[in-house]
């Protein structure tokens, strides 16, 4: 018995040691990646928006903070495309992904992974609500902003539905309504925010129509020089 009894003893020191090894190994790794987390390159460095790159460096604010802040300051005042989610968040999927397998590691140990860990995954998982929140937000602004334009660019104000489609910046934008309800109406508004609002040359822009009619409609609704 006594032979058995030592070798269980063996087992269970050498399980221990097994354990506080692993243990202390993990805890190095959390405080490696939570260094790694706080040196992260800024997404709102990558920006394309002067208004966003002229902010960011009135604020000083180049290093990464996370990723509520870096979305703001990355997109400020501009609606977030469904292109520019995507890179947004793959911008920073290998860090969660990082990230997430050692919670799972630390929480098998029974190891609190850092505040740090904890919301940037945190902050992950909730990216698309974030841009949602942020556009609903900057919609708001240019409606309000904007109410006199959308008021008074055509012969009568234009609805809700409306002035929403033409602030949209998504690489596409579907309107789906019956005959007579204001599409056209809607193209329209939508050119002259282009030029007028956002500062778009005419040239750059194409109106393209399923018959002859409606493209000479236009052309003559528009009236404006360079848009083809």
């Amino acid at each position: 018995m006594q032979p058995l009894f030592i070798m269980m003893i063996c087992i269970i020191a050498i399980s221990v040691i097994v354990i506080v090894m692993v243990r202390i190994r993990l805890k190095n790794k959390s405080n490696e990646l939570s260094d790694k987390l706080s040196q992260i390159s800024s997404y709102s460095e990558k920006s394309n928006h002067e208004q966003a790159k002229e902010r960011l460096y009135a604020l000083n604010e180049k290093v990464f903070i996370d990723i509520p802040t870096d979305l703001n300051n990355g997109f400020y005042d501009n609606v977030i495309s469904a292109t520019q989610e995507k890179d947004f968040i793959n911008h920073y999927k290998p860090y969660f992904q990082e990230a997430y397998s050692l919670q799972k590691k630390l929480e098998a140990f029974n190891i609190t992974p850092s505040e740090t860990i904890s919301k940037f995954i945190n902050d992950f998982g909730r990216i698309n609500k974030l841009v949602k929140q942020h556009n609903d937000g900057v919609i708001t602004f240019l409606l309000d902003t904007h109410r006199d334009f959308f008021d008074h660019c055509l012969k009568y104000p234009l609805d809700k539905q409306q002035r929403r489609s033409i602030v949209s910046e998504e690489d596409n934008c579907l309107v789906v309504s019956s005959a007579g309800s204001g599409k056209t109406s809607s193209i329209v508004g939508k050119v002259k925010y282009l030029t007028e609002i956002k500062g778009i040359a005419p040239e750059r822009i194409l109106l393209i129509s399923y018959t002859n009619k409606a493209a000479a409609e236009l052309t003559e609704r528009m009236a404006t020089n360079g848009l083809k």
